[in-house]
């Protein structure tokens, strides 16, 4: 699992913007036993020429550039969910409770040229990200 995450982490830090995007498609249900996460950047002017790499459980899972999105199966539970220019200790970060079934956004953005990384509620979030591009996983 470590050597997956540390391919990944290698391949997300080196890379710029991530080239392909899709207007926003609704994903499937999460199936029995796991929820649906997505993970949203809004525009940022700090560091906008770079992706914003997400990270769940110190493990990076995709990077983002402006107003793009993806989404990521998880298992129930407590996650620690974070953001920044490239994976490190010192990124934001929540701590989000997950629910079998429901779906959750969060969102990484930046306020005063303060970087902040937050949930949404569902239908909030869920109105939000239908003005974004889908970046998928790798």
């Amino acid at each position: 699992m470590k050597s997956t995450a540390v391919l990944l982490l290698m391949l997300l830090t080196g890379c710029g913007h991530t080239s392909t995007s899709q207007p926003y498609f609704e994903p499937p249900a999460p199936p029995a036993g796991k929820a649906l996460v997505y993970m949203m950047r809004t525009q940022v002017i700090q560091g906008s020429f770079y992706d914003s790499v997400f990270s769940i459980d110190d493990s990076a899972i995709v990077g983002l550039s402006s107003e793009t999105y993806s989404w990521v199966l998880v298992s129930p539970g407590v996650h620690k969910v974070s953001a920044g220019q490239h994976p490190n200790a010192r990124n934001v970060f929540l701590m989000l409770s997950v629910e079998p079934g429901k779906e959750y956004f969060v969102e990484y953005t930046q306020e005063n040229m303060f970087e902040k990384i937050r949930k949404w509620e569902a239908n909030e979030g869920k109105s939000m990200v239908r003005g974004y591009s889908y970046i998928p996983v790798k």
